[in-house]
């Protein structure tokens, strides 16, 4: 009878402490000393996730046809030659085998923004398809 009073009373402190532990741990982390993000730019971004504002900024340019908003934005990634980016960008997602849609947003971007290539003038004449 004792020896199973023991392991209850084990049990119930393990779970005390425990459930104090996950308390105190949230309220530092998200009260006391959250993360605070300021003065982030794009240049800060991984490479997948750079590739993926590019291919926005190319969804933007199918939409609206304003080439100098998509060479504004795409300067926002701190790189001098935007057009060799986007043009990269579209032959490394030809290279993953990435939906014809998508390469062609993002070879029409090229091909407006001043580069091109062989592999791609195929999907220059695909009909624009934005999701």
């Amino acid at each position: 009878m004792a020896a199973t009073r023991r392991v209850w009373v084990t049990v119930l402190l393990a779970l005390l402490g425990l459930a104090l532990g996950v308390g105190l741990g949230l309220t530092i982390g998200w009260i006391q000393w959250p993360v605070e993000y300021y003065d982030t730019e794009l240049t800060d971004l991984r490479e997948v996730y750079q590739a993926d504002y590019v291919l926005m900024v190319s969804d933007a340019y199918a939409l609206t046809g304003n080439l100098d908003a998509a060479r504004e934005r795409l300067s926002r990634l701190g790189v001098s030659d935007v057009a060799a980016l986007v043009l990269s960008h579209a032959e490394a997602s030809l290279a993953a085998g990435t939906p014809e849609a998508e390469v062609g947003r993002l070879s029409r971007l090229a091909a407006a923004l001043g580069a091109s290539s062989p592999s791609l003038a195929p999907y220059l004449t695909l009909t624009p398809t934005v999701p």
